[in-house]
């Protein structure tokens, strides 16, 4: 399993003895690291290059932009908009490769929580990808405000065809860490199915052939809830697939009469036939 380099992600509080403005505010922190090295842009400024480290930063948001250095090979610009928050630190990793879907990322934020809890929500690229956090199954992401411990836990991230991720981060009291990744894809080795045997092989009696087609006259998919308030729709039935666009939780959609065998429905989205995930969409027929 491939491992990236441990983050420890916490808050710091400013010191010293120098007197300061009150009605000032604290300045935020950006930490940006990437294969290979970056000239890092805040709000189309060049700033510097990665390895990046900046706690002296005016909290608001920010457009970042990656422009891999000359010589590093034919990779393309990354950009992303973040809010950075005072007295926080936001960390960047970025892998560039020759085509974006090998590539890698992860964005650590910290969002404050009412309340004393410890809270970690994970998004991902592409969806439903396995969570594991402190070596136990955690279900699927996208993950949202998910109840932990202050202090270090270990996350592992995985999913057919993508390459794994480890991590290690800290959750902090009254703080949501916000986990954005994006996993790189890998070769998946995909063998030729058997042939069924002819005993194994029957014709459908008329009377089901005629329930099939009565029920494909008027089906739909509902998209049931997500976590995000929204579903991706896919060109094609993989998590890999071209983004057609989102639809909204509650949102129903025509049923084209195929699911596949990994769990995507095929339906009708905006004049274009598309695939959801089923995982978060029920069938009506």
């Amino acid at each position: 399993m491939q491992k990236l380099l441990i983050i420890i992600f916490s808050t710091f509080l400013l010191g010293g003895c120098t007197i300061r403005n009150p009605f000032l505010k604290k300045p935020a922190g950006l930490n940006i690291e990437s294969t290979p090295s970056a000239v890092v842009f805040l709000n189309d400024e060049e700033v510097g290059t990665t390895p990046f480290k900046n706690s002296d930063i005016t909290p608001g948001k920010y457009q970042i932009k990656l422009v891999p250095e000359s010589g590093s090979g034919n990779f393309s610009i990354w950009e992303t908009q973040l809010n950075l928050k005072g007295e926080v630190t936001t960390i960047i990793n970025k892998s560039f490769a020759e085509s974006e879907t090998d590539s890698s990322s992860y964005i650590l934020e910290l969002r404050p929580e009412p309340g004393e809890g410890a809270f970690l929500s994970i998004i991902s690229d592409p969806d439903t990808v396995n969570l594991n956090i402190d070596g136990k199954p955690n279900g699927y992401t996208p993950a949202v405000k998910l109840e932990s411990t202050p202090g270090s836990h270990q996350l592992n991230l995985s999913s057919p065809g993508y390459k794994p991720l480890e991590l290690s981060v800290n959750t902090v009291k009254g703080y949501n860490l916000i986990i954005n990744v994006q996993l790189a894809s890998d070769e998946i080795l995909l063998t030729s199915p058997q042939p069924a045997s002819k005993s194994a092989i029957t014709e459908p009696t008329k009377s089901t052939k005629s329930t099939e087609l009565t029920d494909l006259n008027k089906p739909y998919v509902i998209i049931t809830e997500t976590g995000t308030g929204w579903l991706r729709v896919r060109k094609e039935p993989s998590s890999s697939g071209v983004e057609l666009g989102k639809v909204d939780v509650g949102e129903k959609l025509p049923y084209l009469g195929e699911t596949s065998d990994t769990g995507w429905h095929q339906v009708e989205f905006e004049g274009q036939d598309g695939w959801l995930s089923a995982k978060y969409a029920k069938l009506v027929k």
